[in-house]
This record gives C-alpha cells, structure tokens and sequence, in this order.
C-alpha cells in the first residue's frame, strides 16, 4: 500500500513552473527542482515519474488554465467582438500580464515541438482550442450585426491568432510601451477594416 504524500501537489507543480518558465526545459535540471520544490529526487520521481512527464503535466495543467482564462475573458464583454479584440490585443483587464519570459506553451512549442511529440500535441491543442473559440466568438459578433456577416469566422480566427502571437512576441521583444501600444493600435485599425460592415 502506497504511503500518502507529505506534500501540497499544486504547491510543488507551481514551484515546478516557475522554474521550467524562467530557465527554459533544457536548462532546468532534477537539482533545480528540487531545491525549488523542497523535495528530494525520490520523491520528484516517485511522485511525477520524470522530469519530462513533470513538465507535460505542467504544460498540460497551464495550456487549460490558459484557455478557461481567455474564454473567461472574450465572454465577460457584452460585445463578442470587443471581448474577442481586447484579449487579442492584451487589453481585457489583466487577463495575462504578460511577463518578460513570455507565455509558457509559445516558448516551449518553439524550443521543444520539434523533437517532443507531446510537446508539440499540446501545442496544436492549444491552436485548435483558441480557433474554436475566436470562430465562434466571430460567429457571435456577426449575428449580433457588430461586423459584416460575410467574414469567413475561421480565417478571421487565424488572422487574430497571429496578431495576438505578435502582439506578444513585440512584448517580449522589449520594445517598449509606446512603441508597443503603436503597433497594437496599428494592427487592431487592419482588422477592424477587413471586418467593418
């Protein structure tokens, strides 16, 4: 009979994420998780299997996080389709703060996707998953006469999907604020264009 854990899960799965979010999954050894976690090595393992299945599982519990949020975020506006272009544009109340290490699942798809099947999985599960809400969002906002109802929702989804993974990718970038709300604005003024009824 297995002995019950003398440890908080979500306490060490969060110290886990910290570390592998700052350093990078290469970077981050057992002995870094450790003393981030305050477990031992046994207890890593015994608890996680490996440093790869620790860190899917983290990836996999933040690309769920990630989506409730955004989801939670676009829906919250009485518009969909200035709910839809706040969180695109990271204007949406704080939704992501953005930090300087940028969004977990785009750092680890660009680092990882290539050689990690798992990794990769995720990531695609991600896109699918914020497609499918910005399409129906788009769908929402068409009925609602916001923007011509002629748009193609889906091909509107990817466009806003590549602003949004700009948007973010200039954030990280360290452009600066000024410089950062220009090419927001400028982006934003596009879209709003190829939609206006």
């Amino acid at each position: 009979m297995a002995r019950p854990r003398k440890f908080d899960e979500q306490t060490v799965l969060n110290a886990a994420r910290a570390t592998f979010w700052r350093d990078g999954y290469a970077a981050t050894s057992v002995q870094a998780l450790t003393e981030a976690t305050g477990l031992g090595t046994q207890s890593l393992y015994g608890a996680f299997s490996s440093k790869h299945d620790l860190f899917i599982r983290i990836l996999d519990d933040y690309r769920a996080r990630q989506a409730a949020g955004l989801a939670a975020a676009i829906t919250a506006d009485p518009s969909p389709w200035h709910g839809l272009t706040s969180a695109v544009t990271f204007e949406d109340g704080g939704r992501l703060d953005l930090p300087p290490q940028g969004c977990l699942m785009a750092n680890s798809a660009a680092a990882l996707s290539a050689e990690d099947e798992q990794v990769q999985a995720l990531a695609r599960r991600a896109y699918s998953d914020t497609l499918a809400l910005f399409a129906r969002q788009i769908t929402q906002a068409q009925e609602n006469g916001e923007i011509d109802a002629d748009v193609d929702p889906e091909q509107t989804a990817r466009a806003l999907i590549a602003v949004m993974q700009g948007i973010e990718f200039l954030h990280k970038s360290g452009i600066g604020e000024d410089e950062l709300q220009l090419a927001k604005t400028a982006a934003l003024e596009m879209v709003e264009r190829s939609v206006a009824r």
